[in-house]
């Protein structure tokens, strides 16, 4: 699939852009490999001498080695004449030579890249005109070369046609295709909003799972019992919600529990206080404290048992009506156990739905499958969260299977090395800085360790740069409630992250280790998938299984 700028084609549509151009473009994106860039309605400037001169090129498409095709498309009957054709406009513009308007734009374009780059190196333009809605009669007496014609009787050559001129070409490494990039960028006057990239990366992932969920929680069982599967991405947290909403909509008493502390604090402000909404161990907490047998929390924090003994105390006391449910919801099912999804049983009614949401992939704690016999399984492979540019560095960089379902562009993914662990606040201090300057604020951004909220090098420090940071502290207060320092800048690990997501992540501690090959790509994958619109990775230099990031 190709990549499209600007890549919102339902914008596009409703900014008012000619419907048989959107048509082209659908088409070149779900045809054209990855290999190539379409930019679409490239409006040229040339700024030479204190004159301006505006112009227009339909598309522009760029392959790997930055080597370019302009494409100019003419819709409806042309007229051939005096050697030449002609499109004639109403409202007195007159008739209009393709041929000629294309060959004027690379003249105008390759004068403004010389004028910005020099002519050190020339820009490799050539050109297509498109013809859907007419067949040229004569095109010797058109003067038109053939090879560079795809009229009404070829149209559906078109993207073969652009791959026999303009080849996928191959990753440079002088830098030159990003240059070629950059200008066309500017030419477009794409600005990344970060603003605008976040309302766009909602809306779509919204209108994507969307009906997808309503789907879902539609269907008709008695009992209800559904186990979702589904790739990073999928919409397993919006599914659950949706499913919590329609549920209590019914009169149903609702229990959403899941394995993060951050998640469920998520979850809870995203839905109605008609139900319960908490982390597993939290919710038993919770139960034992009504029942008068509150934990000493001043023990969580040293005690490696603490948690474990938890849902024996649960196990030992009896239920009472007020704490039956209607409707078990369970998010990050892949991290939890036998026995807790056993308990949480005995706090349903007879007849209670269920709804089992899970990513094997995630399984980042190596915890056996829970069994649930007498469900209906569904498996969804779709990624809706990460956006295009953020995908294919997923695809050429890791080892894991998933479909991409975003056709936003999104900000890229960016590499950064260090040496030693030490570096690494320097360089996100860096990094987050210039987040800051291209307009994310520090809420948006997220830094997300692969080692751990303890064992990093971020554990003990309290600022980056002139950024504090704010992260778990390890204690919990009376209440049971985790203690984070006082600062802007988060700082998580992965396993305390996983259902959540955020605009910009920053991954650190990225030093895989080749003997845990496999939980790392589970642990990576899961880290970059949190990224809404911007992605980068601090990786250690040295480490041969950094070599594909570095390499990307």
């Amino acid at each position: 699939m190709a990549y499209i700028v600007p890549s919102d084609i339902s914008r596009l549509a409703l900014s008012g852009a000619h419907l048989p151009e959107l048509e082209t473009l659908r088409t070149l994106k779900s045809t054209l490999s990855d290999d190539y860039t379409v930019f679409h309605g490239v409006h040229w400037t040339r700024e030479y001498h204190g004159w301006t001169h505006f112009g227009e090129i339909d598309f522009v498409v760029l392959n790997r080695s930055g080597d370019v095709l302009f494409i100019e498309q003419k819709n409806g009957v042309l007229s051939e004449e005096g050697g030449r054709l002609a499109k004639h406009y109403d409202q007195g513009e007159g008739a209009k030579d393709p041929v000629g308007q294309v060959h004027r734009s690379i003249d105008k374009v390759r004068e403004k890249f010389y004028w910005r780059h020099g002519k050190t190196r020339s820009l490799d333009v050539d050109y297509l005109v498109y013809l859907p809605d007419h067949l040229v009669r004569d095109l010797n007496a058109a003067g038109l070369d053939a090879s560079r014609i795809v009229d009404a009787g070829d149209g559906d050559s078109l993207p073969a046609r652009i791959e026999a001129i303009l080849r996928p070409g191959h990753d440079a490494r002088d830098g030159w295709r990003e240059t070629v990039h950059e200008f066309f960028c500017q030419t477009f006057q794409v600005v990344p909003d970060i603003q605008a990239h976040r309302d766009s990366q909602e809306r779509t992932f919204v209108r994507q799972i969307g009906p997808v969920a309503s789907i879902l929680t539609s269907l008709e069982m008695t009992p209800f019992r559904l186990r979702f599967t589904g790739t990073s991405g999928s919409g397993k947290s919006l599914v659950a919600r949706h499913f919590y909403a329609r549920a209590s909509d019914e009169g149903k008493r609702v229990l959403l529990t899941c394995f993060n502390r951050p998640l469920a604090m998520r979850l809870r402000d995203r839905v109605s206080s008609k139900g319960y909404v908490d982390t597993f161990h939290g919710f038993c907490v919770e139960f034992l404290k009504r029942r008068g047998q509150a934990p000493d929390f001043d023990r969580a924090g040293g005690d490696p048992e603490f948690w474990r003994r938890i849902p024996d105390l649960v196990t030992a006391e009896r239920i009472p009506e007020d704490w039956l449910f209607d409707a078990l919801v369970v998010d990050e099912g892949q991290d939890f156990e036998q026995e807790w999804l056993e308990i949480l049983c005995l706090f349903l009614r007879d007849g209670a739905d269920i709804l089992w949401l899970e990513d094997p992939e995630q399984n980042l704690q190596d915890k056996p499958r829970v069994e649930t016999g007498g469900f209906v399984g569904f498996h969804c492979p779709v990624n809706y969260r990460s956006p295009e540019s953020i995908a294919r560095f997923l695809r050429n960089t890791m080892n894991i299977e998933f479909e991409s379902g975003n056709d936003l562009p999104g900000l890229g993914a960016g590499v950064h090395r260090f040496g030693e662990p030490g570096e690494q606040p320097r360089i996100v201090a860096r990094i987050a800085a210039d987040l800051v300057r291209r307009g994310f604020t520090l809420d948006d951004i997220v830094v997300l360790s692969c080692r751990g909220a303890r064992n990093s090098v971020f554990s003990d420090i309290a600022r980056v740069g002139a950024m504090r940071l704010r992260r778990f502290t390890g204690d919990y207060d009376a209440e049971g409630n985790q203690i984070l320092t006082d600062g802007k800048l988060t700082f998580e690990s992965i396993y305390r992250f996983k259902g959540q997501e955020a605009p910009a992540v920053i991954l650190v501690d990225v030093d895989p280790r080749e003997d845990r090959r496999g939980r790392e790509e589970q642990l990576l994958y899961c880290g970059m998938t949190r990224a809404t619109v911007r992605l980068d990775l601090v990786v250690r230099e040295g480490n041969p299984t950094n070599r594909r990031f570095l390499q990307a």
